[in-house]
């Protein structure tokens, strides 16, 4: 019987997440193995915080293969998701270690979950998203699918997330030109930006909504399987009209050049909120759900921390319980494969009614 692995490593770990995810392991005593494709931005940091790192990058899949084969879990961190969640998960499936990640991009989970049948015969699972995108609002979605089995529909949203780290920006900026999407009747489809909004409340306060392309459009069907899903999110004035300006120049971001160019100076120009505006801040998160005639409808209301303090709090949770075999092969979910109430494990969640 083979030993059992105990090093986990951390994948882009100079990344704004990633070092914050980074510290907080170090804090906590855990060990995680810091790598990424910079020496310069890698090794300082594993010095300053007494932790091991590995600089490679995701070009050559043998050689990631090697460089993660002694470790349990690979958590990786280092975007564009898009174009670096395949060739880690890839090679984790070869190398028989199961795979996380915080990204949110509905691309990303179809690529991933059309790894999964390679994943379950290599016993390896694939879990993306185990930061704000998307464990908050799939558990929520569990919940709301728990209290009405029969749900036919399902709205989610949040507000109160504000300033967004580089690698969220430049994220986005590669969604924008293909609007918002939608599930209906199990189907994914495409929406215009802004095209659709609601008014919602939330604690006696009322807030403007807008669909967004969040993740769980994709996975809350692989959760709950409900086949009409949308996500909103409040938007404050100032992004709203600047997404509105922006819109007839969207198309341009379809050009890699462009892209780029936006990419580059998002990396020089955006940091990510700072300590004190991520311990302060919190997200209300609100979900409903209802049968096909409309008879029976729940709704449920949820606190949590700051996105990215969320973030880094549920990243070394759902590690902690990879390593004590909490598994299941394949793509998974957080609420799949930890269950609804792994959200309140979480500090700083609350179900408000």
């Amino acid at each position: 019987m083979a030993a059992k692995k105990k090093n986990w490593l951390l994948y882009g770990a100079n990344g704004y997440t990633g070092e914050l995810i980074a510290r907080k392991a170090a804090e906590r005593g855990l060990k995680p193995i810091l790598a990424g494709r910079s020496e310069l931005k890698i090794r300082p940091l594993a010095e300053e915080l007494g932790l091991s790192y590995r600089i490679f990058s995701l070009d050559n899949e043998a050689e990631v293969g090697t460089q993660i084969s002694d470790c349990f879990a690979v958590l990786h961190c280092a975007g564009p998701f898009v174009e670096t969640a395949v060739p880690m998960a890839n090679a984790c499936i070869a190398s028989g270690v199961h795979y996380l990640d915080i990204t949110g991009e509905i691309p990303v989970y179809e690529k991933l979950y059309a790894l999964s049948s390679k994943a379950i015969a290599k016993k390896v699972m694939l879990l993306p998203g185990v930061g704000f995108d998307i464990v908050p609002t799939d558990c929520l979605a569990v919940m709301l699918k728990e209290k009405l089995p029969k749900a036919h529909f399902l709205e989610l949203g949040f507000s109160g997330f504000t300033d967004i780290s580089r690698g969220t920006l430049k994220s986005a900026l590669a969604q924008l030109p293909y609007g918002s999407k939608v599930r209906r009747n199990g189907k994914i489809e495409n929406i215009p930006q802004l095209s659709l909004k609601k008014i919602v409340e939330i604690s006696g306060s009322y807030a403007e909504f807008f669909a967004i392309p969040w993740g769980d459009v994709f996975t809350a069907f692989i959760s709950t399987g409900i086949p009409n899903i949308t996500v909103y999110s409040s938007l404050p004035a100032s992004q709203a009209k600047l997404l509105k300006w922006l819109q007839p120049t969207t198309a341009l971001l379809k050009s890699s050049l462009i892209l780029k160019g936006m990419q580059k100076l998002v990396e020089l120009t955006v940091s990510g909120p700072g300590d004190e505006k991520r311990k302060s801040g919190s997200v209300l998160l609100w979900g409903e759900a209802w049968t096909e005639a409309s008879s029976k409808k729940v709704s449920i209301r949820m606190r949590c921390a700051e996105g990215y303090e969320f973030t880094m709090e549920s990243a070394l949770a759902a590690i902690a319980k990879v390593e004590k075999g909490n598994t299941q092969f394949g793509f998974m979910t957080p609420a799949k494969v930890f269950g609804p109430k792994f959200v309140l494990e979480i500090p700083g969640t609350k179900i408000l009614s």
